[in-house]
């Protein structure tokens, strides 16, 4: 009950700050604020009331002035329109909006709106808020989907339907209970369990980790940990993350993100064949001549005591010779031994898929 009144008090201050575009003392205000007159509270408490609303909204970015009277009177009070309201949404014909037809936009009678600037949307721009709001909702988080649902709806609201933009391909949604527990957890620096499907090894078995944070890579979203048991920072995709638990009635924090751990950096240093949960496996990659590519691939790894040498630690192997195939020819495999077959192979495989692909041409030129 103490919420309800105090919301209403604030509901009844703003509209008495915002019918008086000039200030007023609070011995005006507390005519329209029936929260304000009490008889039983003395002067003073009712006061102190006023003082703290005044104080909480502004710290919700409430921009109420306080006008000081250098003769010694009492301190007006001041909310501006302007710095109140919001804009007014207006949809304009035009793909450059002329000052012209802002100034002649129609704007709704009651007070506030009159003293409201125009923020004309063009046809380009409800576009390019459609293209945004599919972005990202295509990331498959359940959080910011209804996030950019609620914005698109609320946008609408005031300017109408906005124009369909073309679809786009969708990342592998996860389960929104799931993404809610993980982030939970990691809100909480609390170990969670949970059970997991390998994608090398392909099967489940649970696993317990300090979670770091959240990330979006290569189309899915993965929690970015330090495995207990194997006492590493491991990558798990959350999409074949099932059953997460934590104990979320323990207060105390069951560990410390290292400081020099940055999850942009992290983030931004990751290539496919370094995401998951799998053991790494050192391999070494020659790599010719030196083309853009080849120097920019050279980078990503580690030199060797040979120049043309570079050492990788790959956790998934497909990605990564997919990637060296990409160098047509000037990257190729020297250990291990039993992954230079499956690149070989993998080569063969692209050459003759290409082969065959191609249009068989007769003597005369006809295909």
């Amino acid at each position: 009950m103490a919420a309800a009144d105090k919301l209403t008090r604030w509901l009844d201050l703003l509209a008495a700050l915002l019918r008086r575009h000039n200030g007023a003392i609070f011995a005006d205000l507390r005519r329209d604020v029936p929260g304000y007159i009490a008889g039983n509270i003395d002067e003073q408490s009712i006061m102190r009331t006023f003082e703290r609303d005044k104080d909480e909204l502004r710290q919700f970015g409430v921009a109420i002035e306080t006008l000081k009277d250098n003769d010694g009177g009492d301190s007006r009070y001041r909310l501006r329109s302007d710095a109140f309201y919001l804009p007014y949404l207006a949809l304009c014909e035009s793909r450059i909006v002329p000052e012209l037809e802002v100034r002649t936009i129609a704007r709704p009678q009651g007070i506030g709106f009159q003293s409201l600037p125009v923020l004309a949307i063009t046809p380009d721009e409800c576009l390019t808020l459609r293209r945004a709001a599919a972005r990202v909702r295509a990331l498959g988080n359940p959080t910011l989907d209804d996030d950019a649902a609620a914005a698109i709806r609320k946008l609408e609201q005031d300017v109408g339907l906005l124009p369909i933009s073309e679809p786009l391909t969708a990342a592998v949604k996860v389960q929104g209970a799931t993404f809610e527990v993980l982030g939970d957890a990691l809100s909480a620096r609390q170990r969670v369990t949970f059970s997991y499907a390998s994608m090398g090894r392909n099967r489940q078995s649970m696993r317990t980790v300090e979670p770091y944070g959240l990330v979006f890579l290569t189309g899915h979203w993965y929690l970015v940990a330090h495995d207990a048991e194997q006492r590493a920072l491991r990558q798990f995709r959350v999409s074949r993350i099932s059953k997460p638990k934590y104990n979320a009635a323990k207060k105390q924090p069951d560990y410390v993100i290292p400081e020099t751990f940055d999850l942009e950096a992290h983030a931004a240093s990751r290539h496919a064949w370094e995401l998951g949960d799998e053991e790494a496996v050192s391999v070494v990659v020659a790599f010719r001549g030196a083309s853009g590519q080849v120097l920019h691939g050279m980078q990503l790894g580690e030199a060797q005591s040979i120049p043309s040498h570079r050492y990788f630690r790959v956790r998934r192997r497909d990605p990564f010779l997919r990637w060296l195939l990409t160098f047509g020819g000037d990257a190729s495999i020297v250990s291990p031994p039993e992954w230079q077959g499956s690149w070989r192979a993998l080569a063969h495989e692209t050459l003759a898929a290409h082969r065959a692909a191609r249009p068989v041409v007769d003597a005369a030129g006809v295909a």
